[in-house]
């Protein structure tokens, strides 16, 4: 014997209202970072405020270097000086790539978990959920 009218109608609109709100859910946050990072140039060290682990991780510049350019992301941050690139990703933290002598920065950018440098003799990426990078040399045309 099936359930009244009542109880069958509730119950499938309790199931329509649970797979309405999933959906709806899913595609606001598809593709999309919370903000996790800030970044605090303070004196002589790099500083990263963690949202995500409620922490402030620091990491100090060498003697004689000088932050270039820099970029924030939602979970990256991306920082270039005279010396080095420089990159934290709110799950893994600070990791550094020396500059090769001569190099020119042509771009920087950060965006979700994922930095992003082209210089001209290499292309340099950065994941900020493995702490890895990436690095291609460049043929450019002169």
């Amino acid at each position: 014997m099936s359930p009244p009218v009542p109880q069958r109608f509730f119950a499938a609109a309790a199931l329509a209202s649970c797979l309405i709100t999933n959906w709806s859910a899913a595609q606001i946050t598809a593709g999309e970072v919370p903000k996790q990072v800030h970044f605090i140039i303070d004196g002589n060290r790099l500083v990263a405020s963690n949202v995500r682990f409620n922490r402030f991780d620091e990491l100090r510049l060498n003697a004689q270097e000088r932050v270039d350019d820099s970029s924030e992301g939602d979970a990256v941050i991306v920082v270039v000086t005279n010396q080095r690139v420089i990159a934290y990703g709110a799950v893994s933290g600070w990791r550094t790539i020396d500059r090769v002598p001569s190099e020119r920065i042509e771009s920087l950018s950060a965006e979700d978990y994922a930095g992003l440098v082209v210089t001209s003799r290499r292309m340099l990426n950065f994941n900020g959920e493995s702490g890895v990078w990436g690095e291609r040399a460049r043929t450019v045309a002169r």
